[in-house]
């Protein structure tokens, strides 16, 4: 035996407690020379799984579970790719399911069935009512009338280690040896270790809103990663010879064509290429008006433009471009322009960013460097009232199978974890509270982390309810809770998105991948931020009632050195005030009191993870310039402006 058929992850949510690394992990240590992953219905861990078999040199098998509309019945059943086509097959068969279809056809499983293995269920299938009756006739009728329409399949044997079981299976082995099909050892897997079955039960009370009380609430036992002793203990050698038949029939290598952005449609007889280089053209000649273009930016663009264009980026701008043009149209305000696009002149030149990058001395090799080949990444922002008019704009132009959101994962955290567990454990939530303002504010903390705040681990060993919450909660830690939607994430499709990534439709107007955000840039698929501020919602309310007394107001003239303002930072009245609100940033700006807009954008850069070590030294060299000593004397131009301190990335 060489594989486990079927081991459900934690992406089938609320009812597994196994993270794919400790599937793929677990497996080679007890010598299977194959591991599955067959959640219900979802991909969500796919690609993970896929790359964690890689790292331990372990073959990775594909498969869901799911159900087969056999006469208005649901035919449970196992279905395992063999290759490529059966795993875009599961891509397609999963996007099905996971947008309201809750069955699939036996036409839609007929049609893809020639790239898959696909095993029956006895136990917990349409046999399962005749098999715990013992009805012969009946489990003969059912396996003839599956043989008609689908044709090849096994029949699985599953919870022999239960009495119960043992001897229904020995009677679905006869029927299928009467009728001519091959039975499979299939121990379903829900959990890691044998003594994980509580943290199961608790996971299960979470999903199903039960409690321990509650006796509908079963113990599901030997669902672990049984060892191959300990499988050949249970099951027959020719079932256990089954199993490496089918692990030796899947032979997925991923090597399906990948996808790129969708064409932008130009202006015939112009390529993509030409249009972008005219456009940037014209921008840059109306950005100086009546002034001569310096040859510092004519040098800089036809730069840029080289390096677009060997990467073959053309249409990505051309893309953000347009739908930049589309929000300024419809009189959606559109931010000025942040991030490593800010060093882009070809986006100044195009009205994607505000940001003048030679006046500020941005470098465009932090968006784009052809040394270090990576997606580029430009953070659009528009009001949160209308950020969903410019991405309706896109998926009517490119059309809505091209186009989806990025699925993203609510986690059983720490108070979460201990919350929901609390529930399930029906302790009072007085005391669950108790215990959850006892876990420190800090973010992604864990439990383990936790226990280190004394107020935390004193209240944890004064009472066992909380000692026992704490060690089931630990297991259970850190589990997807619920799929959601990447705030501002969308990606765009040459192909259609299905033949690319499975997708899961969040309601019915919103299409997500089921593949979360890091594995797209290996699909080809690049991710838009179309970001929604609150913030931009209310400075675009504030410009309209401005515009009723001056019709000619236009925000992005605002003047960068205007007194008033100054005197309102340096007062630290700046609540309401996009990224200078929080208390830790107006204690910043209380010392650094700025002069000028440079002062802004230090003050800002400074108060990051990594920077913010630097800040006493920032200001005393700020107020002893005459002080300042730098490790190179070619630093010195570099690190000038910022008094000697690396803070920008």
């Amino acid at each position: 035996m060489s594989v486990h058929l079927h081991t459900r992850s934690c992406y089938s949510l609320l009812n597994s407690t196994l993270k794919i690394e400790q599937i793929v992990k677990n497996a080679k240590k007890l010598g299977f020379s194959s591991v599955s992953c067959t959640d219900w219905q979802v991909m969500h861990g796919a690609m993970e799984f896929f790359h964690c078999c890689q790292k331990e040199q372990i073959k990775p098998i594909f498969g869901l579970e799911l159900a087969m509309d056999y006469h208005g019945r649901p035919a449970t059943m196992l279905v395992l790719a063999k290759n490529d086509e059966g795993y875009k097959a599961l891509m397609q068969a999963s996007s099905w399911l996971c947008s309201f279809q809750k069955m699939l056809s036996l036409e839609q499983v007929l049609s893809m069935k020639k790239d898959w293995v696909v095993v029956v269920y006895t136990e917990g299938g349409i046999f399962e009512e005749a098999c715990i009756h013992e009805n012969r006739s009946e489990i003969l009728a059912l396996m003839e009338s599956l043989k008609t329409i689908l044709g090849e399949f096994d029949l699985a044997l599953s919870y022999q280690e239960s009495s119960f079981w043992r001897i229904r299976n020995a009677l679905i082995k006869e029927c299928a040896r009467e009728i001519g099909l091959k039975t499979v050892a299939v121990n379903k897997i829900y959990y890691l270790n044998k003594d994980d079955v509580e943290a199961y039960r608790a996971l299960c009370g979470i999903r199903l809103q039960k409690t321990f009380l509650d006796k509908s609430l079963v113990t599901v036992t030997g669902r672990y990663m049984l060892s191959l002793q300990e499988m050949e203990a249970l099951y027959d050698a020719e079932d256990l010879m089954e199993t490496e038949r089918i692990a030796a029939l899947c032979e997925v290598k991923m090597q399906f064509m990948k996808t790129t952005l969708p064409v932008f449609q130009c202006p015939s007889p112009l390529d993509s290429g030409k249009y972008l280089t005219q456009l940037c053209l014209a921008g840059l000649k109306k950005r100086f008006g009546s002034r001569a273009v310096p040859k510092a930016y004519i040098q800089r663009l036809k730069y840029e433009l080289n390096v677009i264009l060997s990467m073959h980026f053309e249409d990505y701008f051309l893309i953000v471009w347009d739908f930049i043009r589309f929000a300024r149209s419809e009189k959606i305000l559109v931010g000025p322009g942040r991030g490593s696009a800010a060093g882009s002149l070809v986006s100044w030149c195009l009205g994607i960013t505000h940001i003048d990058p030679l006046e500020y001395g941005l470098l465009f090799e932090r968006f784009l460097n052809p040394e270090r080949v990576s997606m580029p990444d430009i953070d659009v922002d528009f009001p949160d009232n209308r950020r969903d008019e410019v991405i309706a704009y896109v998926k009517k132009k490119y059309g809505s199978e091209h186009i989806a959101h990025i699925a993203t994962f609510g986690t059983l955290a720490a108070k979460q974890v201990l919350r929901d567990v609390g529930r399930v454990l029906d302790i009072p939530l007085r005391k669950v509270d108790q215990l959850c303002k006892a876990v420190p504010n800090q973010p992604k903390i864990t439990l383990q982390q936790a226990l280190k705040n004394n107020r935390f681990y004193q209240l944890l060993h004064s009472d066992p309810q909380y000692l026992n919450l704490f060690e089931l909660a630990e297991k259970i830690e850190g589990l997807p809770r619920h799929v959601s939607m990447h705030a501002a994430g969308i990606v765009m499709s040459r192909l259609p998105l299905e033949a690319v990534v499975p997708t899961i439709a969040l309601d019915s107007s919103t299409l997500a991948t089921q593949y979360t955000m890091e594995y797209m840039e290996e699909l080809g698929l690049i991710k838009m931020d179309f970001l929604g501020l609150r913030n931009l919602a209310i400075i675009d309310e504030i410009v309209q009632e401005i515009k009723k007394r001056q019709p000619n107001f236009d925000i992005m003239h605002l003047p960068l050195d205007d007194f008033k303002t100054f005197q309102c930072l340096q007062n630290v009245d700046t609540v309401g005030i996009f990224q200078l609100e929080s208390d830790g940033m107006r204690n910043l700006i209380r010392k650094i009191k700025p002069r000028c807009f440079d002062d802004i954008v230090a003050t800002i850069a400074l108060f990051r993870p990594g920077p913010m070590e630097n800040i006493p030294l920032y200001l005393q060299n700020r107020e002893h310039p005459d002080q300042i000593q730098y490790l190179h004397p070619v630093l010195e131009p570099i690190l000038k402006s910022t008094y000697g301190v690396m803070i920008y990335q």
